[in-house]
């Protein structure tokens, strides 16, 4: 009997032991947990609001308020020695699942022919179909449950191998098959995925006189028999629009247009990359004259204005591009980051900032253009932020009409301070554009102001006309920065009927008459386009560089039985193991008992 009681009590010291063992939080400090789902409740970002390449500084991307990220992935670098060969990616894991932790989606492009794979030996060739799908079906398969957006390729409407910016050899017809290919794959690793078409500049053909790559692109799709039983090969359009607000606009409207004269037209479009990259800062100077001059506040300014443009014209997700500063600096290349290469702050982080939080949470977006001044209405779901800046040199006093009788004003550093309404309208002082470029080139309009108020843009009391006048007053660029809040909603009688301000095709046609394209403007001088081919890379880059289009691939360690056999993994599998043993070994004594008895 005696013997039988030390059997109960040994098993039931090793189940405490056990048990104490696995709560212990001291025992299990460097355990992680393998799964790449995060354990801890990430911030909350708006989705829609991106940054290229965040991975370079998760914090500072925390604190922006990314909420998703595109990175490269480069098949001349996952496999460079052979189909057989496989690198984990040029992005490492442990990168890649800290921005997911930290709540971004991240956004997978997929380019570069690794030499062996083709005669040339360049990254732009066209490679072989079969081993084409086969990478695309295993990077897909090694992300599952990661990542879910791909985007195939990277401009390569740019068509002349001369360019810095080409990347791809081939014609439409050429990157139809890839596209087909690739898209065929990655729904069978997952029909949840989505498929994106290569980001596209738009002024490559539109300065040339070309018909847009997209609608020759769209012509070889529909024309395929089995497009329309597999949606078309493609889930989502991308584009690369730079410098101008306003042509932003112009362009999204055209590319709707295209895609609805082929029967697309609920297909999303995406801006991956968008920026007025700066030529002057004093911290981080260019090593050689730029095309282009932006100060440091026109591209703070210009991100505001950019996005806002972006949503009115119907982006479904906009891209800053990028994080951070490359150092050195490509010859005669604007450094493009929002952090500078040693991670200070540009005056764009805090606009990026500013549109992070001010725009969050939009469910309708509506625009107007009064004379000089731009009007972007953001409906927030019972908080209206209302976007304006003047696009003329001399500042502006503006008048609009209120939704409620208190609100916030903010600039574009996210300095605010609360305003009150007189006599149903808030009286705001514009600034002028700063026009860096010269009147005929004033292509980003002045410090945006954002009004902040609750309630809907339904409620605005509408006073006819809205006024913008000139002042010759010099307005301050810089508001206090007291810490404000957003006014209670006040009850107030039911309002008059409303004017909701909408995109017309009249109101297009009368800004594209008022504002010409660059390239029109420019045709005495050099030309300013509103997207850049290659947003890494400068004119004056050799042609050599082709393959280095995105950024340089980052060094990676190989797959071993260390990087598998991890220490947490070890240790979890010990514990495990002495689970099994014990509960098996408790039975055991348990039948052993009862056979006794």
């Amino acid at each position: 009997m005696t013997k039988r009681k030390n059997y109960a009590n040994l098993f039931m010291i090793r189940l405490f032991v056990l048990l104490i063992l696995a709560a212990s939080p001291g025992l299990v400090v460097h355990a992680q947990d393998p799964s790449p789902s995060p354990v801890a409740t990430p911030p909350s970002f708006d989705p829609r609001f991106g940054i290229v390449d965040t991975f370079v500084n998760p914090a500072e991307a925390n604190a922006a308020g990314a909420g998703w990220t595109r990175v490269f992935f480069r098949w001349d670098v996952i496999q460079p020695a052979g189909p057989s060969d496989w690198k984990p990616a040029n992005v490492p894991d442990p990168l890649l699942d800290a921005e997911i932790a930290a709540g971004r989606e991240v956004v997978a492009v997929l380019i570069g022919t690794p030499a062996w794979a083709t005669e040339s030996g360049t990254s732009t060739a066209l490679p072989p179909l079969e081993y084409w799908g086969e990478f695309v079906y295993k990077i897909a398969s090694q992300y599952k449950g990661r990542i879910k957006h791909w985007v195939i390729w990277n401009q390569p409407d740019v068509t002349d191998p001369a360019s810095p910016s080409h990347t791809w050899d081939g014609t439409a017809e050429d990157y139809y098959r890839l596209l087909k290919e690739g898209y065929l794959k990655i729904k069978s690793v997952d029909p949840a995925m989505q498929v994106h078409l290569a980001g596209l500049t738009y002024t490559w053909d539109s300065d040339r006189g070309n018909p847009p790559y997209l609608s020759r692109l769209l012509d070889l799709i529909v024309a395929d028999p089995e497009a329309a039983a597999n949606n078309y090969f493609f889930d989502a359009v991308s584009y690369h629009l730079y410098y101008n607000p306003r042509r932003i606009l112009e362009i999204l409207t055209d590319v709707r247009s295209i895609l609805d004269a082929h029967g697309l037209g609920s297909k999303p479009i995406w801006i991956n990359e968008t920026n007025a990259p700066p030529s002057e800062d004093s911290l981080e100077p260019l090593s050689g004259p730029a095309g282009i001059s932006v100060t440091l506040s026109e591209q703070s300014a210009f991100v505001i204005q950019a996005f806002a443009m972006a949503l009115a014209g119907g982006a479904e997700r906009i891209a800053f591009n990028k994080m951070r500063n490359d150092y050195p600096h490509p010859e005669a290349v604007e450094p493009y980051g929002l952090l500078r290469a040693d991670d200070s702050r540009r005056p764009a982080f805090a606009a990026f900032q500013v549109v992070s939080t001010h725009f969050a949470g939009v469910s309708k977006t509506s625009w107007l253009q009064l004379g000089d001044v731009y009007i972007v209405t953001l409906d927030r779901a019972g908080q209206t932020t209302t976007v304006l800046w003047n696009t003329a040199a001399t500042p502006t006093m503006f008048s609009l009409n209120t939704i409620a009788p208190q609100a916030i004003l903010i600039d574009d550093q996210g300095n605010q301070q609360s305003i009150a309404a007189e006599n149903g309208l808030y009286s705001i002082e514009l600034p002028g554009a700063p026009c860096s470029n010269g009147l005929q080139t004033c292509f980003i309009g002045g410090s945006p102001r954002l009004i902040v108020e609750n309630g809907s843009p339904d409620q605005r009391i509408i006073q006819i006309p809205l006024a913008a006048t000139p002042t010759p007053v010099a307005v301050e660029t810089s508001m206090p920065a007291p810490e404000a809040q957003i006014p209670a909603q006040v009850d107030t009688p039911p309002p008059p009927p409303t004017l909701t301000p909408t995109p017309t095709a009249e109101i297009l046609t009368a800004l594209a008459a008022e504002e010409p394209s660059l390239a029109a403007q420019n045709s005495d001088g050099p030309l300013i386009a509103a997207a850049l081919p290659d947003p890494g890379l400068g004119d004056n880059e050799p042609a050599e560089s082709v393959a280095s289009n995105s950024a340089a691939p980052t060094a990676i360690p190989p797959v071993t039985i260390a990087t598998i056999l991890r220490p947490e993994r070890i240790f979890w599998l010990f514990i495990i193991g002495l689970i099994v043993f014990t509960v098996s070994y408790g039975v055991q004594v348990v039948i052993w008992y009862r056979l006794r008895r």
